[in-house]
């Protein structure tokens, strides 16, 4: 396994990632990408005049041997700006859009390439916490989560983050290790928004992202699936059971620090603005999550029992015997 450094003059891979300080999250995000990366790439670091010494420690990463290249902004720009500034500047024949508010499993990319190449995939993602291959576990795995990562377990901020991964996972290689081997052959339809690899050729088709839509990674969910339903992509966008990535979900959110973002393009949009309601919940891949949906009374009913499970005892449990379930 490589580790992350470059191994053939053009890498496989563009890894685009937008970042607004959080110097420490993005320590342990390079340190595990590094790491648990097999494939060659070129890390695409797009700071959006970070306030701290992210662009620094990225700078001094590419000093040290590492394939990085890193677009200082003048201001904070949004997500699919970011997205495409980056993604414009690499020349790879596959793009990834990631948050830098993740930690990837060993190998995680390989079956993602994988699937991209051969089963010719118009986007893929690893499976996570928001979305993971057995459904009875996504639940519970995702409150477990939600509770660890709401306290704080040591005043350090780096200390922190190292801690919650802990408490979570045990050891992190270890456990999504084994995820990824129980449930290689399972994939099912949708996208994560935090991590996803593309088809360069898939990319500058559609015209990159909509700059309109922050959330424009399911908005480019909708407009391949609506392409495939017109016979113009063979696929769906797919999730693996086989590539894990955990997601510290919403970490970057939490600074008051953070700058407004400055567009020059029309003013952002809402899902719902751009797409109407019955395209939304035709297109959707995950029935009880269509955006507005409202959720019966049994599901609210389980997810306080799941919460209550939680808070008492089920963040404690061995994640060896959760996964074993």
């Amino acid at each position: 396994m490589t580790e992350g450094r470059l191994t053939a003059p053009e890498p496989l891979m563009d890894l685009v990632v937008p970042i607004h300080g959080h110097l420490e999250l993005n320590r342990l995000f390079f340190h595990y990408l590094a790491k648990n990366t097999h494939h060659s790439f070129r890390l695409i670091v797009v700071d959006n005049f970070s306030q701290d010494q992210s662009a620094a420690f990225f700078e001094e990463q590419q000093k040290a041997g590492h394939h990085i290249l890193v677009i200082r902004n003048p201001g904070n720009q949004c997500y699919p700006v970011s997205i495409n500034q980056g993604a414009m500047a690499g020349s790879a024949p596959i793009i990834g859009l990631l948050n830098n508010d993740i930690i990837v499993a060993p190998g995680w990319d390989k079956p993602l390439v994988r699937s991209l190449m051969e089963d010719r995939v118009p986007v893929v993602s690893p499976a996570g916490l928001e979305h993971f291959p057995d459904k009875k576990l996504e639940d519970v795995l995702y409150y477990r989560w939600r509770y660890v990562n709401r306290r704080i377990w040591d005043r350090n901020q780096r200390e922190n983050l190292e801690k919650k991964i802990s408490i979570m996972y045990g050891d992190f290689n270890d456990i999504s290790s084994k995820i990824q081997k129980k449930y290689e052959d399972i994939s099912f339809q949708g996208i994560m928004g935090h991590c996803h690899l593309i088809s360069r050729t898939v990319f500058e088709q559609l015209g990159g992202l909509d700059p309109r839509i922050q959330s424009a990674d399911w908005d480019l969910y909708l407009q391949i699936e609506k392409l495939k339903r017109e016979g113009r992509f063979d696929q769906s966008p797919m999730i693996l059971g086989s590539s894990f990535v955990h997601h510290f979900i919403r970490a970057t959110d939490a600074s008051s620090k953070r700058l407004p973002v400055v567009c020059s393009h029309p003013p952002h949009l809402k899902l719902e603005e751009k797409w109407s309601r019955s395209d939304i919940i035709d297109l959707w891949p995950f029935k009880d999550q269509v955006p507005g949906s409202k959720r019966s009374l049994s599901q609210k009913t389980k997810k306080r029992i799941l919460k209550m499970k939680t808070w008492l005892y089920s963040w404690k449990s061995d994640l060896k015997e959760i996964i074993s379930m």
